[in-house]
């Protein structure tokens, strides 16, 4: 089974067109900020830090615990890496931190940040508003993904935060078609056209559920050293 393939499925592309369309955005008219989301397992987080790490996206993942002066500090950090300017242990305000931030990305036009959890920010108003003024200030692109419900907090939230964001995108169950595209990308071994229906079935269109069955079907097609494997190979 291959791992760390990023298949081009609906989700995929639609997220892609989002970052897209917000780098070739009127700049002067329009902020760089986009949510991505969707109910879990659907290939949210796995789409954000894959693509950030073949693109040279920053990938920040928030946490339950992280606070303003976290976020700024983890922010800074990954911004010296990913500019090639050694380590940098920060120090000073959540204010200090974050100004440093919004010069680097100011010398740095059209970064791409990609913010993962973002439903924890939803309890830190100035941690969302640090996310606000990013995009506000620089040409710096900011991709916030979270749970299904984060369009509906966010705009609950802050209607004037949400109308800054410029793309949004609801991750959806994954058709047959793209379950097909899994298994042909992914299997590495031969396999028969009902096992993705075996698939797309158990899985109910679910990213990490499918995963975890093509595991399945691999481990079983090496165990019986079988060339293709069909569904009547699972059964026995």
């Amino acid at each position: 089974m291959k791992q760390g393939t990023l298949v081009r499925t609906q989700n995929v592309i639609a997220a892609d067109k989002c970052i897209e369309y917000l780098l070739t955005r009127p700049k002067l008219e329009m902020v760089g900020l986009g949510l991505l989301y969707g109910r879990p397992g659907l290939g949210k987080t796995t789409y954000a830090s894959r693509i950030a790490f073949s693109q040279g996206y920053l990938y920040l993942r928030l946490e339950a615990t992280t606070t303003p002066k976290a976020f700024a500090s983890k922010l800074l950090i990954a911004l010296y890496k990913r500019f090639g300017m050694g380590e940098y242990l920060p120090y000073g305000t959540a204010n200090d931190l974050f100004m440093l931030c919004i010069t680097l990305l100011e010398d740095h036009k059209d970064t791409i940040i990609v913010v993962d959890e973002i439903d924890y920010a939803f309890r830190h108003p100035q941690l969302l508003g640090a996310i606000r003024d990013i995009v506000d200030v620089t040409t710096a692109i900011v991709i916030l993904v979270g749970m299904q419900n984060a369009k509906d907090k966010l705009n609950q939230i802050n209607e004037y935060y949400f109308d800054r964001c410029n793309f949004f995108y609801e991750f959806q169950d994954l058709p047959k078609k793209d379950i097909a595209q899994l298994c042909s990308e992914i299997l590495e071994i031969r396999f028969h056209p009902d096992i993705v229906e075996y698939v797309h079935f158990h899985s109910c269109g679910n990213v990490r559920k499918a995963m975890k069955l093509i595991r399945s079907v691999e481990e079983i097609a090496r165990y019986k050293n079988l060339e293709v494997i069909s569904q009547t190979d699972l059964d026995d």
